[in-house]
């Protein structure tokens, strides 16, 4: 339903927006009766700080205090520097907030949220104050005063309407593993049953990791860092996604053999379905022991049944000892996975402390920074060239928008959306303003009428089709009511201010598509940069790169691979999708082959041709068949080297080298097609 959020909302999705208007017209009140000059600053903190679970509202609050402290630090001293020099103090704001811009996406989570709001909340204070310099250290404490208040009022609220939040957490971050390693196990089944679609599930969901892994942050919060549940949970994840690494590399491995024997097939058959019930078993059984022991029962089978076939030197046997390795890798590692699982139930002590972790994007960080640079020095022109009265507000509204935006990937469609939220709540601001106002100074029936209006911003905010519009909406609602106690905005200064702030951020819009702008051509060069700075690091000689820090970064590109597809037609969608799986892939049996030469069961001609492989993989001018070319003579050798051994480990360890050189050698001309730009 496209209106269900209005017309049938979850019962969370009330309390939610009624607690939020609450918290606002309460933080609304206290500043009324403070008499401070600009009340509706604290709503409209109650409504940016207020966010989904407790542990998100306490971060944001807490980073958006640090945040206001460094503006309100920063404005004194630009004012301060700069006085009654206009074209000194722009520009060294511009700076400011581009370079708040660019810091913060070096960041994640609201960290990166503190910072850009370190550099809009110097414009609004410094603006603010522009016609009167000397008051500005007035003007800094006044909004410091609304923030802080604002934060206060949400804060308690929560505490008020969320009780036992340690408990709910707690078993908030059970249930979100849970729900992760449910979807995990039907997505590495429709690989051993060789469904179509099996590799756009494992790509999708391994996509997702980091932003789970990025929502664990709020939970220690909530849980307030008792016991080992979010240490626990960052491993888990983490070896969740070792785990789909293996299905993906399972797929190739099953694809790139000369084929398959027939009496593979019912066994493979045999273990998809007793994975089948693992997620049953995982919500019956709240620890996962049941699980843990039928997986473990499955690894245990697979292994016997290698042990059957290694001996044999048969092409058959070969083929399915090359498949079974895979099986064999993929369910030791979701044994490790279920036995961190079980420990994170049971708040065991931690063993491993992997995580999965996001890296600086330095290029990125650049760009955002020139782009909002760029856009405060275009709006600081229009107001010196048109010296226009709200010149200040329209500049302060695109510093906003885009230091707010700056660390998102695809801003044009963000920032239209937020811009289309400001449309509403000027049209929504339009019945308090214009005729309930004029004709009571009551309080409770302001409320009643601001309360219903704030009310649908909550609900929407709670849809995700909806949420960036309603948090503009929410944001500036209470901005353009325009309260005092000492009058009401008249009909004028509501135009004047309403026009302002739609042009500020309808310029951001328009900057954001005109600087630097998010298009299908960037969004690959952006993917195939990362993923050529990881081979590179794979590449280098004399460094053995751990196979966790190769699936982070490889869970990382996923994510901005999922993430960029959405924007691409589907024939690109798709070969961005493949082409970044192929050099995961890649990669990984790379590491493989690696760990295998170091335990002795390669011999030191492989591994020399695997390392030539990666560094010949970024050499753009090189032909494909020079890249491959030393493929072939290894598997020659090591196929020798099998047959004659005759210890089973060697053995094993060999088929499982060939494998994953097999794997290469699949996967290597789609990674060199995607690396060169052919998508």
């Amino acid at each position: 339903m496209k209106f269900g959020w209005l017309f049938a909302p979850s019962i969370t999705s009330v309390m939610f927006a009624l607690r939020t208007t609450i918290a606002a017209l309460l933080a609304l009140a206290i500043a009324l009766w403070m008499e401070l000059g600009e009340p509706q600053w604290a709503a409209m903190t109650v409504w940016i700080v207020a966010q989904n679970s407790r542990g998100e509202s306490i971060s944001k609050g807490r980073w958006r205090l640090v945040g206001t402290v460094i503006g309100m630090v920063m404005a004194i001293v630009l004012m301060a520097a700069f006085p009654q020099y206009p074209w000194l103090f722009l520009p060294a704001l511009a700076l400011w907030v581009g370079l708040c811009a660019g810091l913060a996406t070096l960041t994640h989570n609201f960290r990166g949220y503190a910072l850009v709001l370190a550099g809009y909340t110097c414009t609004i204070i410094a603006l603010g104050a522009v016609k009167e310099p000397d008051h500005v250290f007035n003007v800094a404490m006044a909004r410091g005063t609304y923030i802080f208040l604002g934060v206060i009022c949400e804060t308690a609220m929560g505490m008020i309407a969320l009780p036992n939040v340690a408990g709910r957490a707690r078993e908030e971050l059970r249930k979100r593993l849970q729900g992760i390693l449910t979807r995990a196990i039907p997505a590495l089944t429709a690989v051993l049953r060789q469904k179509p679609g099996a590799t756009d599930d494992l790509s999708t969901l391994l996509g997702s990791l980091q932003a789970s892994s990025d929502q664990i942050e709020f939970s220690r919060i909530e849980i307030r860092s008792e016991g080992n549940e979010v240490e626990h949970a960052y491993v888990t994840l983490g070896l969740v996604a070792r785990v789909l690494s293996r299905g993906l590399g399972l797929r190739t491995r099953m694809t790139s053999v000369t084929h398959q024997p027939e009496a593979l097939r019912p066994f493979l058959e045999d273990m998809a379905t007793a994975l089948d019930g693992l997620p049953e078993r995982l919500l019956t059984d709240r620890r996962g022991i049941a699980a843990l022991v039928q997986t473990e029962a499955l690894l245990a089978e697979c292994r016997g049944r290698m042990q059957t076939i290694l001996p044999r030197d048969d092409e058959d046997s070969l083929n399915e000892g090359i498949i079974l390795t895979g099986v064999e890798v993929m369910l030791s590692d979701l044994c490790e996975t279920l036995r961190s699982y079980r420990a994170s139930v049971d708040g065991a002590p931690v063993s491993e402390r992997h995580r999965l972790t996001r890296n600086p994007d330095w290029r990125a960080s650049m760009r955002n920074g020139v782009r909002t640079t760029v856009a405060l020095l275009f709006g600081a022109y229009v107001w010196e060239v048109t010296a226009w009265p709200q010149g200040g507000v329209f500049l302060t509204f695109i510093a906003v928008v885009c230091a707010r935006f700056a660390t998102f990937e695809n801003t044009v469609l963000l920032s239209a959306a937020f811009f289309y939220g400001a449309v509403f709540a000027a049209l929504a601001s339009v019945i308090p303003v214009f005729i309930v106002m004029p004709v009571t100074a009551n309080y409770p029936f302001f409320c009643l009428v601001a309360g219903f209006f704030m009310m649908l911003g909550g609900l929407a905010s709670r849809n995700p089709s909806t949420a960036v519009m309603a948090a503009s909406y929410g944001t500036f609602f209470p901005f353009l009511l325009g309260m005092d106690n000492q009058g009401r905005i008249n009909e004028l200064g509501w135009f004047n201010t309403t026009i302002a702030l739609l042009l500020g951020l309808g310029a951001g819009v328009v900057i954001f598509r005109a600087v630097l702008p998010f298009t299908p051509a960037r969004a690959g060069e952006v993917l195939r940069y990362q993923l050529k700075r990881s081979l590179r690091r794979l590449a280098l000689p004399g460094v053995v790169m751990d196979e966790y820090v190769w699936i982070n970064e490889g869970t990382q590109s996923m994510e901005r691979a999922v993430r960029f597809a959405g924007s691409l037609s589907s024939d690109r969608a798709e070969a961005m999708l493949r082409g970044t799986l192929s050099v995961l892939t890649v990669g990984r049996n790379v590491l493989m082959l690696r760990k295998l030469a170091e335990h002795g069961s390669l011999p030191d001609t492989a591994v020399t041709a695997v390392d030539g492989l990666v560094r010949n993989l970024l050499r753009r001018k090189l032909p494909l068949t020079h890249t491959t070319a030393t493929i072939d003579p290894t598997l020659d050798e090591l196929y020798a080297l099998e047959r004659q051994s005759q210890d089973p480990s060697i053995r094993h360890d060999l088929v499982l080298a060939i494998g994953s050189l097999l794997i290469v050698r699949t996967e290597m001309p789609v990674s060199r097609a995607f690396l060169k730009g052919a998508f």
